[in-house]
């Protein structure tokens, strides 16, 4: 489906990708608190001690990844529909023409139902799919790289046994 769709996008393509590239740095900004959390945490079951400064600055770090991932998922999803939108008005402006050109007959046996029907809700239909589905699927693939990159940083016979 996207492939017919693709073609309409136009000079809005860039905020596709705008999109993308927010919404993944979101998603990686939503993963890594649980690190700094392990951090916080690891210590203590072995039972050494943590300082204060080194607490803060963890804590201190998930509430920036908090933000950031906020801020950018936020924004990501304003691009997403910006780009999904006017792709939607462009699909909309294809089908008027097309639907100019046909003759008087046949546009009365397709009837109004059936034409409001192409013109506002299958075409709406796809603005689940350009909006959400392409931006947030390609971002949410992220999230199984992040976690096994963050183990193979932490000790990399972890990561090789989350690979196996």
């Amino acid at each position: 489906m996207f492939k017919r769709v693709a073609p309409y996008i136009g000079e809005y393509k860039k905020y596709t990708v705008w999109a993308v590239i927010m919404m993944t740095i979101g998603i990686i900004a939503s993963v890594l608190p649980y690190f700094f959390l392990y951090q916080i945490i690891s210590p203590l079951t072995r039972g050494e001690s943590i300082g204060m400064t080194f607490l803060l600055i963890r804590v201190a770090a998930v509430a920036v990844c908090e933000i950031i991932y906020s801020v950018t998922y936020v924004q990501g999803l304003a691009f997403s529909h910006v780009s999904a939108y006017n792709t939607l008005k462009n699909l909309r402006i294809s089908l008027q023409g097309k639907l100019e050109k046909q003759p008087l007959g046949n546009i009365k046996e397709m009837g109004t139902g059936r034409i409001k029907k192409v013109f506002t809700d299958d075409i709406d239909q796809i603005e689940l799919l350009l909006a959400h589905a392409i931006p947030e699927g390609i971002a949410n693939i992220a999230i199984p790289v992040i976690i096994i990159i963050l183990m193979f940083v932490y000790d990399w016979r972890l990561g090789l046994l989350s690979l196996v």
